[in-house]
């Protein structure tokens, strides 16, 4: 499975979703159509999701976490974002990944863009600044 997220988008997803409570479990069918689909309904609601992987499923399906989380992402067409414990995170963009992709191109290239001008230096004569000072104060 190709990533679709740069690190630095990767990074903020985890860093702002680190701490939501899951919202689906892989239980001891492991991975059924069931579970599977109710993982792509809460994606294509919420577009995150955090997904817990109970100890049943480790024993039934014989794969470790990391590779039962890949595979959940490859089966969701989502983005496996941070595996912590027995936890993942899930993206999946609702606009579809096309979209949302071109939006992130766009935003890169205006950023590039945008240039910093380089700042004026202005020669200061302190006689004339402690003069202009001076008489405010009087």
């Amino acid at each position: 499975m190709e990533k679709r997220l740069p690190g630095k988008v990767r990074r903020a997803v985890r860093a702002r979703y680190y701490d939501i409570p899951p919202r689906a479990w892989i239980g001891k069918r492991g991975l059924d159509e069931g579970v599977i689909e109710e993982i792509r309904t809460q994606l294509e609601k919420d577009g995150i999701l955090k997904v817990e992987i109970r100890k049943g499923a480790l024993i039934n399906t014989g794969l470790d976490r990391q590779a039962l989380a890949r595979k959940v992402a490859e089966m969701t067409d989502s983005e496996l974002i941070d595996v912590r414990g027995k936890r993942f995170i899930l993206f999946k963009p609702r606009e579809g990944w096309e979209k949302y992709l071109r939006k992130l191109q766009r935003k890169e290239l205006s950023k590039e863009k945008r240039e910093e001008k380089p700042v004026k230096k202005v020669k200061l004569d302190i006689a004339q600044f402690r003069r202009k000072f001076k008489k405010g104060r009087d």
